[in-house]
Order: C-alpha cells, then structure tokens, then sequence
C-alpha cells in the first residue's frame, strides 16, 4: 500500500469547490467562487483545483484518486444556472415553466424560456456538450451521456486515469464531511443531511458507528422543507439559493397572533411519521399554492410563520430520530443546517446530547465529504479511518504570498491614500475600535466556507448602534433588519450567554441567547428584535491573532468581544487576496475603509 495517498475532491454543481486530502487530512480547500469572484459559480473548479495543487506543493501527476460529488450529472448546476438567473429569471420558470407544467400539462424546457442562455461565471464544461435542461427533463441514454462527459472532461483535464475517478452519492458526501470534521470518534454517531435535493434525495439519516462503519438508515425525496424555504424566498421578492438566511432573519418580527393562521398553509404541506416525512400528495405546483394562500398576509407574517414552521418540524425530526436509534450524539448538514435560529432551538432537545454543524455545511463542502467517503471505500483494515484527524478550524484556503504583498502596496489606491502605522497591529486596530472606526483584516489563511472568522473580516466596536450604519454606509449595504454577529474570546462566553447549548459555537453555525449585558456591549452585532447572538467563540490555540487583538481591545474598552462581518462588498464573495479588496472595495465610489491590516502590517487612511 502506498505510504501518502492524495485525493483531490471536487465538487462541479453550484458552490463549486476543490480540496487536496493526504491521508485522509485536509491541505488545503477552496471554493471557486474565491477565485472567479462569483458568488456561488458553478461548473467545473478548475481555478481551486488549480489552487489546490500549488498550495499543497503538488502536481496533477501526484493524484492517487479523485472523488467526484454526485452521482447525475445535472446540466443547469454544471453551468452555473444558480449564480447566473436572476429573480426575475426565477419567477419566468415558475410562471411559465413549473406552473404550465403542474397545471395545464404542458412541458416548457428552460432553453425555450432562456434561448440565449449564458452562464455568469467560467463553468469549464461547454454549453454545446451540456444544454441548459433540468434533471426531470432528462432520460437515462441522456444522464449516462452527460455523466461521461464529465467523466471524460475530468480525467483530460488531469490527465487522470477514468478508473480513478469515482462518483460519490450527494448525501453521502454530505453526511460524511459533517462526521470527519466533528471531534467524534470510537462512538455511535447519527449524521443527519436536509437539503434542496441531491441525487435524487432530499434527506437522510445515516449512522457511523464505533468502528467508523457507515450505513444509511433511511432517506427519501419527501423533505421539502429546502425547497419551501427557497419558494418562499422567492416570493417575497429575493433570490433564492441565497437570500434564505435573510427570510430567516426577518422572521423574529412577525407577530404571534397573525402568524398562527399564517402557518397552517405550511402545515398542508409536510407532516412526520416517526422519522420519515411525508409530503402532501395533492399539493404538487407549490409556489402558486404558496403565492394564492398567502397573498393577503404581510411579508413579516409569511417570513416568521415558514420559520416557526420550520424549527417546528425539524424539532419534532431529530427528537424521533433519538428515540428511534437511541443514540443522542448527531452531526448534521446540507443546506437546511445553515439554519442558525433553527439550529439553536434544535441543540436545546432535552433528549440530545450534542450536535455538530460544521462550518460552510452547504454543497461547497461536498468536494471535501467526497473525499472522506471515497477513502473509505479504499479503505484497509481502518487505515485511513484510524488517521483522520478531526478538524479543529475552518483556516482552510490561501495564505497572503510575497506577491501578494508586493502589488498591494505598489498600487496608487494605496501607496497614496494610506500610510503604514508603526507598532503592534493588535494593538493599533484595537484602539481604533475603541475610537468607533472600522477596520478590514486580511491576513493567514482564509475562511473555509460562507462565515468569515476573522482572517478575511471587517470588525467593529459593537457596542454602538452608530456602528451599523458606519458600516452599512461605509462598504455593506445589509437590508436593515439583518443583524450582524460578534466575536467573543473563549472564558468570556459566560458573560455574555444565558446558557451554552449543546453545539459547537467556532463557527457561527448557531444563534444563541443573550444576557442584559449584551445589549450594552453587543447592542451593535445582536438581532435587535429577539436579542440573539450568532456568535464566534474565538480559540487563542485556533487563530492567536484573533484572539491577541480582541483582547488588546477588551483590555482598553471592557467589551469582551468585536463585530465581524465578512470582508466583502453586497453580492460578491468574501475577499481572497488584498487585490481583491483594492478592485471590488477600494475602488469603489462612495466606500469607507479607513483601516486595514494586510498580513502583520497595519494601515490607515491619510
């Protein structure tokens, strides 16, 4: 058996990622949206592998395998359809495809309502080889064409050996990235996946037992919770696939009294026996049941009803579940465990034990599940089960290069408009936020995942209201009632939250109750209307330069932790490089970032 084996995991639908494993452990992961700047872009992620290879030193030629997520191939996610419509581009395929479809039997393919269809990223794979059709739209002599193609453009492009690419189930990925990145080991674990819909299946609940062995107790195509949740989205007027988390946080306003006969449109649609959902069988074309039942009701009201409706069922899931299999220790993931307000309802099961959401548990970190998945069927006598490590953070992509550096401070935007400040950088943008200004940290190795974590962020005194709209005004643009989260030192959690659920808090996975204290001192990074925190509890072992400079600020302020929000402008992604702050930030009329520490330098505007 070969001593190092390197297995590079990609996922090529939406949220297109890379990452490179040796033994089992992860070198290096990176979604392709940092590279191409696209938010969510699809296709084949040829940039992060590209990436992924020359931060981990190594070549094509040093692959063993490749684990491919999914099993069909789906032409609309291979081309990036999801980052390239629109919401009005959504609205035209259920107007006009879905509802012609479920209600007057007429079948309208997307080419015909998108003729001049083109994607808004690189997706690698050609449009002339994939059309733009939908996976119900396609027979088997299609989805085995389609699955070769990508096969066959895989292995070119690596100049790769076909046999050593293997496809792995959707779920299958997801359930294990949740399992290897968790700290659980030698015991019985549930893992849990709910999303929009994967290889033909929408949920599942699996078991890794002692041993490591996995096995599915059950899934199905019937929790359409996902696809409800992105309905709905699309109804009040957002762009679903992104905008969910920003229906969720509006969901807190909603009064009680108009939400009770609001939620009983929800509660036609799903129901539960024991463990397993059932959908209705007379509702079929969703969006205009939802768009009939609820347009007398306030976009609040519909917001709050789908979320109670939402923590309501998924609470009543995983209780059955525990008593089903007896075990009360469960990792979760896939799109509907980006839920934080959900997931904090659900770590206060009485039954539970604990849970695990890792950090970006959407479809970017299927490329890494899929690596995990495809060792164990490599597997010998538990090799490499016995090597994988458990993560401890989400530090998974690019450090800061020399050349990097080097451009950065060369160009006019800077060597003009800022000088560098002398002294301990820590310490300078502490002072900084005691004096209400606003600093953009790049700097180690960036953020796996849709959270930033302090290596690629924007921090804020949050103890001010004002901070808000400095930085709203200044780089963000967030809709007003989206509440931004804070960063608070481990030791001092205790000071700020009314309980320690049962869940992991390293990664802003989860909302969390909050003491009196915090409305003084976290009135600026709390949702303002039910108080909660979506917290990062920073480690100094995990990222020492976080924690350094929140307690340089707790030393001269009292707080005892910062606002952070992700180092990006409205609608692109988080920040990769520093040129990335100069082109999409910097250069941008009307934007405000009077502070900045590029790796250990620190800078403020002139």
């Amino acid at each position: 058996m070969k001593s190092d084996i390197i297995v590079l995991g990609i996922n090529d639908a939406h949220d297109s990622s890379a990452a490179i494993l040796k033994n089992g452990n992860i070198l290096f992961a990176i979604a392709e949206e940092r590279i191409q700047r696209i938010k969510s872009v699809g296709g084949y992620p040829k940039n992060a592998i590209e990436e992924c290879l020359k931060q981990s030193n190594l070549t094509k030629s040093d692959i063993d395998y490749v684990a491919l997520a999914g099993t069909r191939a789906v032409p609309t996610n291979l081309l990036g359809s999801i980052s390239s419509f629109s919401i009005v581009d959504f609205l035209k395929i259920q107007e006009e495809v879905r509802s012609k479809q479920f209600n007057q039997n007429i079948k309208i393919l997307l080419k015909d309502i998108f003729p001049n269809f083109k994607p808004k990223g690189n997706p690698h794979y050609s449009l002339a080889e994939l059309p733009l059709v939908e996976t119900r739209d396609l027979n088997e002599v299609d989805r085995k064409k389609y699955l070769k193609y990508r096969l066959d453009f895989i292995a070119d492009d690596l100049n790769i050996n076909s046999k050593k690419i293997y496809t792995i189930d959707h779920h299958k990925c997801h359930a294990y990235y949740a399992y290897y990145f968790s700290k659980f080991r030698n015991e019985n674990i549930i893992s849990l996946t709910l999303d929009n819909g994967g290889d033909g299946i929408y949920d599942s609940i699996n078991l890794f037992d002692q041993n490591g062995n996995f096995s599915v107790i059950h899934s199905s195509h019937e929790c359409i919770i996902a696809a409800i949740y992105s309905l709905v989205t699309l109804l009040l007027r957002m762009k679903p696939y992104e905008h969910e988390f920003k229906v969720m946080g509006l969901a807190p306003y909603a009064k009680d009294f108009y939400k009770s006969r609001c939620k009983k449109v929800f509660d036609e649609i799903l129901s539960l026996d024991g463990f397993k959902f059932v959908k209705s069988k007379k509702l079929k074309d969703y969006y205009t049941y939802l768009s009939e039942n609820l347009k007398y009701e306030r976009f609040d009201t519909i917001a709050g009803s789908l979320q109670d409706w939402t923590e309501e069922i998924l609470i009543k899931w995983i209780s059955n579940v525990i008593k089903k299999t007896s075990i009360s220790k469960i990792v979760y993931s896939g799109g509907v465990a980006l839920n934080v307000k959900a997931n904090q309802l659900i770590s206060e099961i009485k039954e539970l034990d604990e849970i695990f959401v890792p950090p970006g548990a959407g479809d970017e970190s299927l490329s890494i599940g899929a690596s995990w998945a495809l060792l164990d069927i490599q597997n010998n006598e538990n090799y490499y089960r016995k090597n994988i490590k458990p993560v401890t953070n989400a530090y998974l992509g690019s450090n800061i290069s020399k050349s990097d550096f080097e451009i950065f401070f060369k160009h006019p935007l800077i060597s003009k408009d800022y000088k560098i400040i002398e002294g301990n950088p820590n310490q300078l943008a502490a002072e900084a936020l005691y004096n209400q200004e606003i600093v953009g940290l790049c700097r180690n190795r960036m953020e796996f995942g849709p959270r930033s974590l302090g290596n690629r962020s924007i921090i804020a005194n949050p103890s001010s209201k004002e901070t808000i709209i400095k930085i709203n005004e200044a780089i963000k643009g967030r809709d007003f009632w989206m509440p931004f989260a804070p960063s608070i030192n481990l030791g001092r959690e205790n000071v700020y939250l009314t309980n320690q659920p049962n869940i992991d808090l390293s990664y802003m996975t989860s909302t969390v109750n909050s003491k009196k204290i915090s409305e003084k001192h976290f009135v600026a990074a709390m949702h303002p209307y039910d108080k909660t925190l979506r917290v990062q509890i920073v480690k100094r072992e995990i990222n020492p330069d976080y924690f350094d400079l929140i307690e340089n600020f707790y030393q001269i302020s009292g707080i005892g932790g910062v606002l952070n929000t992700s180092l990006n402008i409205h609608g692109k992604p988080i920040v990769m490089n520093p040129m990335d702050i100069i082109n999409e930030i910097l250069s941008v009329d009307k934007i405000n970032l009077n502070n900045l520490i590029i790796g250990n330098v620190f800078l403020k505007k002139i």
